[in-house]
């Protein structure tokens, strides 16, 4: 079951796959596997951003 804030309307609130999220950001399997555990299988982006421990470099 997925929980969500019900104060954000559906249509905001976009829920992805945590492992494609970190397979497309090359976060490394054990990060990844500690995200799953720590949030499950789906997540918000900012709850997957916030969770990392290793956040990846930006380069501008």
């Amino acid at each position: 079951m997925q929980h969500s804030n019900p104060k954000l309307s559906s249509s905001t609130l976009e829920v992805f796959d945590v492992v494609a999220v970190c397979r497309s950001q090359k976060i490394d399997e054990r990060d990844v596997r500690k995200l799953v555990r720590v949030v499950g299988r789906f997540a918000t982006r900012l709850e997957i951003q916030m969770n990392l421990t290793k956040r990846p470099a930006r380069f501008r």
